[in-house]
């Protein structure tokens, strides 16, 4: 037996370097695919925090546009009345006051906006939204609060659910 392995020691020599050669290129190509997951985590990490930032950033753009729309008028309560002590402005008389709307008999598919889910249908449902023409006519102020009881961070805005509940109310 050790004269066999003393006549082919060329071999396996050869067979041995075979080996460590594709062990090598094994294990280092195992390296690229964790260097790729790693990647994959930072650029998801990353449009996360991009996401929420977008999402600060409309909550912010909202709240600024309600407060430039009390300013011109459309409130008739102004900021800076009460801290003069002054009394709150009564609204005109021409003012009509909101008329409290009834639910349809007959309930609308919510899941067809696109962007809203069955678990968001069935919060707004518990609710009582249950038709377009109720999303159709939320204002800037309905559209916030949802936002944040549906943690929606943004979504309404994003995918237009009030302007497709428009389109589907005609």
């Amino acid at each position: 037996m050790l004269w066999l392995i003393w006549q082919m020691w060329i071999f396996l020599f050869i067979a041995f370097a075979l080996g460590l050669g594709l062990g090598w290129r094994l294990w280092s190509s195992s390296g690229i695919i964790g260097k790729e997951l790693d990647d994959a985590r930072e650029q998801i990490a990353r449009l996360q925090r991009e996401n929420d930032s977008l999402s600060k950033l409309a909550a912010q753009r909202q709240a600024r546009l309600e407060s430039a729309t009390r300013e011109h008028g459309s409130d008739p309560v102004k900021t800076g009345a009460s801290e003069k002590g002054a009394t709150t402005p009564k609204p005109k008389a021409s003012a009509k006051p909101k008329a409290k709307k009834a639910i349809p008999a007959k309930p609308d598919d919510l899941t067809a906006l696109k962007g809203l889910g069955p678990k968001a249908a069935e919060a707004l449902n518990a609710d009582g939204v249950t038709t377009f023409a109720q999303i159709a006519a939320w204002t800037a102020k309905d559209i916030a609060s949802w936002d944040e009881k549906l943690t929606a961070r943004g979504r309404i805005v994003r995918d237009d659910w009030v302007g497709q509940a428009k389109a589907r109310i005609g």
